[in-house]
């Protein structure tokens, strides 16, 4: 009994000691240097875009050929949401007057479109060789990965 009470109390201490170690190490990395608001927000918004990929991965079921199209969809749709999240970081500059805020608006919703003609170009294939409940779940799905959830429903119906 000795040994065992023995050895689980070392065990304790040695794992206390790590955390310590551990809190120790972590808290003087933030003190070094802690990451922005914007820096931030992309963390949180390229995690929030990879899993609503995922989600839609894993929905869609895909077959072999399919998964092979599926990559420039992926592509066109991060690279859509890291040019909005940079957009509305310059869209909210502080140093902006109300007429460059505006400029800057106008500027990301131009954008915007362009970047979802580009979606829209990559999923067709992708779209086109689905089967029908696939399609209708594309649709549902896909609404979340885009702002302007509107439009990309009504383009991607247009290739029924």
């Amino acid at each position: 009994m000795k040994p065992t009470l023995l050895g689980t109390l070392a065990a304790a201490a040695a794992a206390a000691a790590l955390c310590a170690f551990g809190f120790a190490t972590t808290a003087a990395a933030q003190d070094d240097k802690q990451p922005t608001h914007a820096e931030l927000v992309q963390r949180w918004a390229e995690a929030a875009i990879e899993a609503q990929l995922k989600g839609m991965k894993t929905g869609l079921r895909l077959n072999a050929d399919q998964e092979e199209l599926w990559g420039p969809f992926e592509s066109a749709v991060k690279d859509g949401e890291n040019a909005r999240l940079l957009a509305l970081q310059n869209e909210q500059s502080d140093n902006l007057s109300p007429m460059d805020r505006l400029t800057a608006k106008a500027d990301r919703l131009a954008e915007s479109r362009a970047n979802l003609e580009k979606i829209v170009e990559a999923a067709k294939p992708l779209y086109e060789s689905l089967g029908d409940e696939q399609k209708h779940k594309f649709i549902t799905l896909g609404r979340v990965l885009v702002p302007e959830r509107g439009s990309f429903a009504k383009e991607m119906r247009r290739l029924r």
